[in-house]
């Protein structure tokens, strides 16, 4: 997140304090804990009703009706919570329930996948059985929130350790041994809020280019001399699915891609499909997802040691060895093999083939990857594997990884100011002229 951008690495020590506080007063006292959150959110609601009734008081020719109404109902609705908050334990612990048992359900089919794909998923099943379990307990037998105390805690506990380490790394810059440590303090946001990232910095960007057109253009930034070795990219665009987003990596000239490109594979809408690594020319990967995909992309480069880069290539090698060639339509028939000009063919492959010169493989049996699962084996999880070996990879805390939680993970990197994380590119194609520009706080 980009909150702590320029803040004192003192300011984070305080900032972790207060968290950590919060946690052991949740974990401890679930019941004050309780109060503070309700007479948090009662102030806020009033604060916000306020707010919005203030506003009439600005307003000239439009009309007034809707500040009211809102403005009286946040301030009703904050009373309500100060007076009953009793009212509000037993739907919330059954909706945060019901959100653990619906992914340890994702984190089940996951493990089923690795097992028929022969690859390691004994502890993917384990992770399932867990988040099942606590969550049939919250949702129907917890009466408390002693459970959801305990839970939400120590997850707030360990998300101070989290911003301790921000602030120990930025302290210690050139400690190796603090930069280790923190390789390994990483928790992310929760899945609820990660996931609508990409769709919020998608609509950040259309909100500045309507407002002012011209703003993209004034803010390139030179204060970074640092080379990039490699380049992150997050993609998104209009729409629910595609809004969640994509993530792919640029090494050398080329970029890698990991998804469901084989359509003629897909179950549940493409939930499931036969794994495919995509490899083709940066250059072209990026005018065909502005141009042809009508997608915005943020890139994050990464300055690497000449360690950090052997350990990217040598993973890197070792994912392309065991994978065989594919053949998407187009490609097949250019070569003969079925009828029709490659032209014809205007699924993703075919056009990724045509457009962006773009190679395709598939995984054997036996790697994690031969089947692709949108909520598991996916793009992001292919890209956290290459790039572990910089020291930025990503440890999985809530059993899913999206394109939203690596957003926030490389974007917090970058604000920190002192990371491997050394650039921030806005990709955006402004009247059929593919513009690149840098510094734009998409979060």
């Amino acid at each position: 997140m980009s909150a702590f951008k320029n803040t004192a690495p003192v300011v984070w020590l305080l900032i972790s304090i207060a968290v950590f506080i919060g946690g052991m007063i949740m974990l401890l006292n679930v019941n004050l804990a309780w109060d503070i959150m309700m007479m948090s959110m009662s102030i806020m609601l009033i604060v916000v009703g306020i707010m919005y009734l203030s506003a009439i008081l600005l307003k000239k020719d439009e009309s007034k009706f809707k500040e009211l109404g809102i403005g009286l109902l946040c301030i009703l609705g904050g009373i309500f919570v100060y007076s009953y908050p009793q009212f509000l334990k037993g739907p919330f612990s059954f909706a945060v329930g019901m959100l653990g048992i619906i992914i340890g359900c994702f984190v089940l089919i996951s493990s089923l996948k690795l097992k028929n794909d022969g690859a390691p998923w004994v502890w993917t099943l384990l992770v399932a059985l867990v988040y099942i379990g606590l969550g049939i307990d919250m949702a129907f037998f917890a009466t408390t929130g002693r459970l959801f105390g305990i839970i939400f805690g120590i997850y707030l506990i360990f998300f101070a350790f989290n911003i301790f380490g921000d602030a120990l790394v930025s302290l210690m810059k050139h400690n190796d041994g603090a930069q280790k440590a923190k390789k390994h303090m990483r928790v992310t946001l929760p899945l609820v809020f990660a996931a609508f990232l990409p769709m919020r910095m998608l609509k950040k960007v259309n909100e500045l280019v309507e407002e002012e057109p011209d703003a993209l253009l004034l803010l390139e930034d030179h204060t970074i001399e640092r080379t990039t070795d490699m380049e992150i990219f997050i993609h998104t665009k209009e729409g629910l699915i595609p809004g969640m987003g994509h993530v792919d990596a640029s090494i050398g000239a080329n970029v890698y891609s990991y998804g469901n490109y084989d359509d003629s594979t897909w179950k549940l809408g493409g939930f499931l499909a036969d794994g495919v690594l995509v490899e083709m020319p940066k250059a072209e990967h990026v005018k065909q997802a502005l141009k042809v995909e009508k997608k915005i992309l943020m890139g994050y480069g990464l300055s690497l040691t000449p360690e950090q880069k052997k350990g990217v290539q040598d993973q890197l090698d070792n994912l392309l060895s065991q994978v065989l060639p594919w053949e998407p339509k187009a490609e097949q028939a250019e070569k003969g093999e079925i009828e029709g000009s490659p032209k014809d063919f205007e699924d993703v492959s075919s056009q990724l083939y045509n457009d962006a010169k773009a190679s395709f493989y598939k995984f054997q049996q036996g790697n994690e990857f031969k089947t692709y699962y949108a909520l598991g084996t996916n793009c992001v999880k292919l890209v956290d594997t290459i790039v572990g070996k910089t020291g930025i990879d990503l440890i999985k805390v809530n059993g899913i990884i999206t394109p939203g939680a690596y957003l926030d993970y490389l974007d917090r990197l970058y604000d920190r100011g002192d990371s491997i994380v050394v650039s921030r590119t806005l990709y955006q194609d402004i009247e059929n002229n593919m513009e690149k520009n840098a510094e734009i706080n998409p979060v």
